[in-house]
């Protein structure tokens, strides 16, 4: 399961909000790894899940254009690659339902992804937004 630690918090309440939420949801659909579910149910929780991460990187996106963040097009790329990959599972997951495969490959990529960018990219975006509101 993922945890939200105090290395990830951005000191910008809405994001850090909204990454709460975030990794609430990631854990919920890791969590049916472990349960007996219906495929209608894991489907219900991963667009659930999508549905989160596009609103989520929109209001981040949202924010880095008016803070003026330089490095806007790059973050937002950043987005553009979790969003394809994720794609990319749900595809795997049409297709062969809750496999192995898609089981590994979702516990790898989303923990693994969403834990560098919200530390490292995200952290940068939160110091940059709190020196635009010091000055």
């Amino acid at each position: 399961m993922l945890e939200l630690t105090k290395d990830m918090e951005t000191g910008v309440p809405k994001i850090d909000e909204q990454h709460k939420e975030l990794i609430n949801r990631i854990n919920m659909v890791l969590s049916l790894g472990s349960k007996s579910v219906s495929q209608e149910e894991t489907k219900k929780s991963i667009d659930f899940l999508d549905a989160y991460i596009i609103k989520h990187f929109g209001d981040e996106e949202s924010l880095q254009r008016q803070s003026k963040y330089p490095k806007y097009e790059w973050h937002k790329d950043q987005h553009k690659f979790f969003v394809a990959e994720f794609k990319k599972l749900k595809e795997e997951f049409a297709a062969n339902g809750p496999s192995a495969k898609f089981t590994v490959g979702i516990n790898n990529f989303i923990i693994g992804w969403i834990v560098k960018h919200i530390k490292t990219v995200d952290v940068e975006l939160g110091a940059h937004c709190r020196g635009q509101a010091a000055s």
